[in-house]
């Protein structure tokens, strides 16, 4: 800055590298700093010191210098931090990156000074630094989590100590010394060489182990005395180490994983090592192995049980030894202590062998029963006269791979269920052989028969309802020779729809219905349709009885499909269209003519045609017979926005509907804008929407009675009827974050003006947001307001849309809260303007291209985005100081865009607005890209945040640094409104008026 520059004669430091560097720094200011200079050691007065690290608190009479607009301001009389440069007399590049490494580079640093006396240099920090350097030996903290811990300190404290202690081997002393010198923070367990006197009331407990009670206890930092302190006589598990002269790496490996480990000792007399450990280690691993628990409740160790399946292999064998290593993998995979155990069972202990329908399935009892391990009685046991299922492996005396790879197939899914008690209660339990037929035979928990079909051993396909489909097949199949249309195509045709049945028991089966089985048939004035009672009716599945039945006297629609003799591809294609609603085929004895049975569920009771969704069919509510409207293409409408409604999406949540203008009470004027007047108003039935999902797992549909809503006139539309419904197809028909609902259309009976009835906004739009909550509007609230617009935006533009008319007034909030959405899709012009080279929107928001004659693309939206950004930093309209007029129109053009105050906002946050409003739109950014910044810029100051990174950190930096100018400006302009100009005007309008000047002009760079 020239000012800075200019005073550079009018100071020295006595030193020139000292001067060059504080140059260097000026140089540097970026106008949201304090000026980093040389301060005159006689400035400061009350000098304190603090410490031992050099530091030092002083008030410094001048005060840090700022620059603020045109004018230089001190803050006199600020108290200050010194940190002295101890014998820094001679200058050095090393002395200055010393220096360079204590400074904060943002607000805090303010200068160098010189002890007139030492000589000795002083760095002079604002007085917050020493909330990250400690005051002892002037080191930055570490962890944030560890609060006010310093590292260093205590590292210079482990080492003053090694003094005091040793165990008398250099080897285990190092090993101690590196544990303590890699201390990370306050929390962590010192690890310690503890004198074996310091060990009393020592009781074994087993194998290897001891309790004791450490008299000293173990050394933790207590932060707010800060110091060190011993938990005095503290209960501690010895864990005896035999032999470990030779010290290795393993030992030393063991000693740094063991659980909560304090430190090592050794016994005088035996000289054995000893690891002393939390006193919950004794709980945590096994007393046998030392390996740790599979589960700490049960105190249960896999590996001691694995260790007595493998010392338990000589003492049993199938024969096979193919079959025997299967079963030993199967038992060395044990999943954990509840897992039954798979295991070779001679064929005599199974008693009592019946077998069951017409599979390979059989029962039996288990005499010994399987074996698993009590994890109460600690010992191996069997539960004795099981009831077990046994599935012949039929052709199998030779074992072979394929064999194997059978059995293997049948116990994917059974090896370790467990219930309530932790007794198992299904699994495979192991392989056995009948001696007869040398057939090898798997046998499962009677369970079993809850996984595969007792009928032909199958799995079945839906295990709650027990439904195979292989057997309902079999018994089509057997029916086929039961019945017949007397068409063999028509007989083809059922049989291949009844065979291709899928994985679900609630199919209905697609039958031949003899027509004598109708009863009650009552034409319907429909032509072609027929009400009818079936008395035997449709073939389902029971849930309850398990297996399939029927439902008497079911109600059933009749279509008749005249002239239907000729059967061909036409008629069956016909018939396919509306299988899935079907029950099946029958004919007319007397016309010969062939009816499809349809299931009336499906099916309008007006107008018989299919429902065309879930929500039709639930609530039988058909779209097409429920709209009525005099006019047919208003009624059109209503109907397409219905029918276009994507009914399986998370996203849809309400229904479009026609709303007679009787509807609404207590109507109000709340704001006028060029093209429309907008109501608030009360909708007495109210909105219908999705509920909460409810008891199966669907959502239901109910009113919101008395729903507060905004009419929307467009004024003169009745006499534009295409445009109005082109307006209102242009609104997404669905749940869109961030952007205002579309509830449905009315219209005035006085004025014949069409209504669009839109969600209400109680906050109102970003202006009257802005004038309630300017002292409340900090950064964190902007951030998030920007981020919700920018969804918005992107929502729009992933939907390949344009907004057209982006700015302050078309951004409404749903309460006072920062919840923006977007509003005014699609009406961006007058509804009686045919002329599509007029321009409408404000002048400040519209891009310079679109000024120029040129589409409007999102782009263009992008520009806009700029504008509210500016508003979000300044609290103030772009160009509220100048008329918008064509001479606003050529500035914008020719690249004039509004000021901002960097102190008032960061760079990267300014950096981004300017990217945004950039004259050639190929240059700007896309709404997917200024997302990711702005939810970058939002994560950075929002404290819920888990994943920072360095980069969130200095972005936060960033914005703090700007909060105090940013509120400052704020205030200033909510005080100063009276100051825009008369002829700035923020609503949308016509504005070709102003553009003609661009025609006649050489004077402007037209940027395609």
């Amino acid at each position: 800055m020239e000012f800075l520059t200019n005073n550079f004669a009018n100071w020295t430091s006595g030193n020139e590298i000292i001067d060059n560097f504080i140059q260097e720094k000026q140089l540097k200011y970026s106008d949201r700093t304090a000026v980093f200079e040389w301060i005159s050691y006689d400035k400061f007065i009350e000098i304190k010191e603090i410490g031992e690290g050099g530091f030092s608190t002083a008030i410094w009479k001048e005060g840090p210098l700022f620059y603020y607009g045109e004018e230089c301001i001190r803050s006199s009389y600020e108290k200050v931090i010194l940190k002295t440069l101890y014998y820094s007399e001679n200058i050095t590049n090393e002395f200055i990156k010393k220096i360079e490494s204590y400074l904060l580079n943002y607000d805090g640093d303010y200068g160098i000074s010189q002890n007139p006396v030492t000589k000795d240099y002083i760095l002079v920090f604002y007085d917050d630094y020493l909330a990250s350097y400690c005051k002892k030996c002037g080191e930055r903290y570490g962890n944030y989590h560890d609060g006010k811990w310093c590292k260093s300190c205590h590292i210079n404290h482990f080492k003053d100590n090694f003094i005091n202690w040793t165990s008398e081997d250099e080897k285990i002393d190092n090993f101690i010394q590196k544990k303590q010198l890699n201390i990370k923070g306050r929390y962590d367990l010192i690890f310690e060489w503890i004198p074996y006197n310091e060990l009393v009331e020592i009781k074994e407990l087993g194998k290897g182990f001891c309790v004791a009670i450490w008299k000293e206890g173990p050394l933790y930092f207590v932060n707010i005395r800060k110091e060190w302190i011993r938990d005095s006589y503290k209960g501690v598990v010895l864990k005896y180490l035999f032999n470990p002269q030779d010290f290795t790496d393993e030992f030393f490996n063991e000693v740094t994983v063991s659980y909560k480990c304090y430190g090592i000792s050794q016994n005088p007399n035996t000289k054995d090592y000893i690891l002393v450990v939390h006193n919950k280690y004794y709980n945590k691993y096994c007393k046998e192995c030392d390996k740790e628990y599979t589960k700490l409740n049960h105190k249960c160790c896999r590996s001691c049980l694995i260790n007595y399946l493998k010392n338990n292999f000589i003492n049993w064998t199938s024969g096979d030894k193919k079959i025997d290593d299967f079963i030993q993998e199967k038992q060395l995979k044990m999943s954990n202590e509840n897992t039954i155990i798979f295991e070779w069972v001679p064929y005599t202990e199974l008693i009592y062998i019946k077998e069951i329908g017409d599979s390979c399935l059989t029962t039996a009892i288990w005499k010994e029963g399987p074996s698993y391990y009590d994890t109460y009685k600690k010992e191996w046991v069997r539960a004795s006269y099981e009831k077990v299922c046994l599935r012949y492996l039929h052709n199998s005396q030779n074992v072979t791979d394929e064999i194997i790879n059978k059995a293997e197939s049948f116990l994917d899914y059974s090896y370790c269920n467990i219930s309530t008690d932790d007794k198992p209660i299904y699994g495979c339990y192991g392989i056995s052989q009948n001696p007869d037929t040398k057939d090898y035979i798997l046998i499962f928990n009677c369970e079993y028969f809850e996984e595969y079909c007792e009928k032909c051993g199958n799995k079945y396909e839906n295990k709650y309802y027990k439904w195979c489909s292989l057997c309902l097949i079999n018994y089509l199949k057997n029916d086929f020779t039961n019945w017949t249309s007397g068409n063999e195509k028509i007989d083809d045709f059922i049989q291949k729809m009844q065979l291709k049945i899928n994985n679900t028991c609630q199919n209905e089966i697609f039958e031949w219905i003899p027509y004598n089985k109708f009863i009650d048939i009552n034409e319907t004035g429909k032509s072609g349709f027929a009400r009818a009672i079936w008395k035997d009716g449709p073939l389902y599945y029971s849930n309850i009885d398990k297996k399939y039945k029927r439902k008497l006297n079911g109600k059933v629609l009749l279509k008749y499909l005249y002239n239907s003799q000729n059967v061909n591809k036409k008629f069956l294609n016909e018939i396919m269209y509306s299988i899935k609603e079907s029950y099946g085929i029958s004919q007319n004895p007397i016309t010969k003519d062939f009816i499809l049975v349809l299931q009336d569920k499906y099916y309008c009771i007006n107008c018989y045609k299919k429902y065309n969704n879930e929500f039709e069919i639930k609530y039988k509510s058909c779209m097409l017979c429920q709209t009525n409207h005099e006019n047919k293409k208003i009624g059109d409408l209503v109907q397409e926005m219905k029918l276009s409604i994507d009914h399986n999406s998370d996203e849809f949540d309400m229904m479009f509907e026609w709303i007679p203008y009787d509807q609404f009470s207590n109507i109000k004027e709340i704001g006028k804008g060029g093209f429309s007047t907008v109501y608030s108003a009360i909708w007495k039935d109210g909105l219908l929407f999705h509920n909460k999902r409810d008891s199966i797992g669907g959502k239901y549909w109910q009113r919101k009675p008395n729903t507060r809503v905004a009419l929307k006139w467009l004024h003169n539309s009745q006499n534009f009827i295409d445009k109005f419904i082109n307006k209102v197809k242009e609104y997404q028909n669905q749940k869109m974050n961030n952007i205002i609902k579309l509830y449905g259309i009315s219209q005035n009976p006085n004025t014949k003006d069409h209504i669009m009835v839109l969600e209400y906004a109680e906050g109102g739009n970003f202006n009257n947001y802005l004038e309630k909550n300017y002292e409340r509007f900090d950064w964190f609230i902007g951030l998030k307001v920007l981020t919700n617009i920018i969804g918005g935006l992107n929502k729009i533009h992933e939907k390949q849309m344009v907004h057209h008319d982006f700015h302050m007034g078309n951004i409404l909030f749903m309460n006072n809260n920062f919840n923006a959405c977007i509003s005014d899709m699609s009406l961006y012009r007058k509804i009686d303007d045919d002329d599509e080279s007029n321009v409408y929107g404000v002048i400040p928001y519209v891009a310079p291209e679109v000024l120029k004659g040129k589409p409007y693309t999102q782009a263009a939206d992008i520009f806009s985005f700029g504008m509210i950004m500016y508003v979000v930093a300044t609290g103030g309209q772009p160009f509220a100081d100048c008329a918008h007029d064509e001479v606003l129109v050529l500035n914008i053009c020719n690249g004039i865009r509004p000021e901002i105050n960097e102190k008032i906002a960061p760079k990267c946050y300014i950096d981004l607005m300017k990217k945004c409003w950039d004259g050639n739109p190929n240059n700007r950014p896309n709404s997917t890209e200024i997302k990711e910044i702005i939810e970058l810029f939002y994560n950075s100051l929002n404290q819920e945040f888990k994943n920072e990174r360095h980069q969130h950190y200095e972005i936060e930096k960033q914005f703090k640094q700007t909060q105090r100018s940013r509120k400052v400006n704020l205030l200033s302009i909510k005080n100063n409104k009276s100051t825009t100009h008369a002829q700035a005007i923020y609503k949308s309008r016509l504005l070709n008026p102003f553009m003609k000047c661009l025609f006649s002009s050489n004077t402007i760079e037209i940027i395609d």
